[in-house]
C-alpha cells in the first residue's frame, strides 16, 4: 500500500494549501486527477476532456506526470462535485467520461488509473505528492508497462440439471456432484488462463444454486497480460470452455489495469 498521500473528496471540508490559486480557478474548485502515468506528451491530451467537460493537462515531477482537470464549481454551492456525483445517471456518465481519459492514456503508456472522484485542492499539491512518492510510483507505473487486463466470466449455461423429476430444486446433497463436476472444471479453465497471466484476480462467484436464468456465474476473473498474448489468450479461451458441454464464456478486454491497483489507495482520501 502506498500512504502518505491527502486527498479530498466529495463531501469532505475544503482543504487549503497555502499555494496560490491559479488564475481563472476560484477557490472552491479542485482538481481531478485520472492517472498517474510516465512522462504524458502534450500531443497525448490534446482535445482530450475529461468528466466535467474540462480540458485535461498534466502535471509532471521529474518522469511521472499526474493527469488532471479543474473541475468548476458552477454552482456556486461550495461543492463542485455535487452535480458530478449526484445520481446513478451522473455517476456513471462521470464514470465513462473518468475511463475515457484513463483509457486514452493507457493505449499508448503504463497507467496506474486512479479512484474515481480522488481530488486536490491544486496542481502544487499533486506535483509535492508526485515527489515524496516518487519511487514507489515509478516502480508501480513501469510494472505495467506491456501490459492489458482482460475479463473473463465463464458461465454454466443450464439450469435444468438442478430441477429434480417433481419441477422442484434438488436437495442440497444431490447436488453436491454436480457442484464438484463444475468446480473441477472452473479451476481447469481457470490455471489455463492464469499459466499465460502476469496477474490474476479472482472474483467471488455467487453459489450456482441461486444463479440467473443466463446461467451460473462460475469464473469471474481479471487477468493482466502481457499485451502481445491477448491473441492467445482468447484462444485458450475459447478453447478450454468449447471442451465442457453448457458452458460458455465472456471476455472483455483490453482494459487498463483497474483491478491490480484496487487496495493500492495510491491516493487516499484525507
Amino acid at each position: 500500500m502506498v500512504n502518505g498521500w491527502k486527498a479530498r473528496r466529495h463531501g469532505a471540508e475544503p482543504v487549503s494549501s497555502g499555494a496560490a490559486v491559479p488564475d481563472g480557478r476560484d477557490d472552491n474548485d479542485v482538481v481531478w486527477v485520472y492517472a498517474i502515468t510516465a512522462n504524458a506528451a502534450p500531443e497525448l491530451l490534446s482535445g482530450l476532456t475529461g468528466v466535467a467537460g474540462e480540458p485535461v493537462r498534466a502535471v509532471t515531477e521529474a518522469d511521472l506526470s499526474a493527469v488532471v482537470g479543474t473541475v468548476t464549481d458552477a454552482t456556486g454551492s461550495g461543492k463542485p462535485l455535487a452535480s458530478l456525483l449526484v445520481g446513478l445517471t451522473a455517476i456513471e456518465s462521470a464514470g465513462r467520461a473518468h475511463h475515457e481519459v484513463v483509457a486514452r492514456l493507457a493505449a499508448d503508456n503504463p497507467v496506474l488509473p486512479l479512484r474515481l472522484a480522488t481530488v486536490y485542492p491544486d496542481d502544487t499539491t499533486v506535483r509535492r505528492l508526485l515527489g515524496e512518492r516518487h519511487g514507489e510510483l515509478s516502480a508501480l507505473v513501469e510494472s505495467f508497462r506491456g501490459t492489458q487486463e482482460w475479463g473473463v466470466k465463464v458461465f454454466m449455461e443450464s439450469h435444468d440439471p438442478l430441477i429434480g423429476p417433481a419441477g422442484e430444486p434438488d436437495s442440497p446433497a444431490s447436488l453436491e456432484p454436480l457442484l464438484a463436476q463444475t468446480e473441477a472444471c472452473v479451476e481447469e479453465v481457470g490455471h489455463a488462463l492464469s499459466d499465460i497471466a502476469v496477474a490474476t484476480r479472482r472474483r467471488p462467484s455467487p453459489d450456482p444454486r441461486f444463479g440467473a436464468d443466463s446461467g451460473w456465474l462460475v469464473l469471474n476473473g481479471a487477468y493482466l497480460l502481457d499485451a502481445e498474448r491477448a491473441g492467445e489468450f482468447a484462444e485458450i479461451v475459447e478453447s478450454a470452455t468449447a471442451a465442457h458441454a453448457g458452458i460458455r464464456a465472456d471476455v472483455t478486454g483490453p482494459w487498463p489495469p483497474y483491478s491490480f491497483v484496487d487496495g493500492q489507495e495510491l491516493l487516499p482520501a484525507a
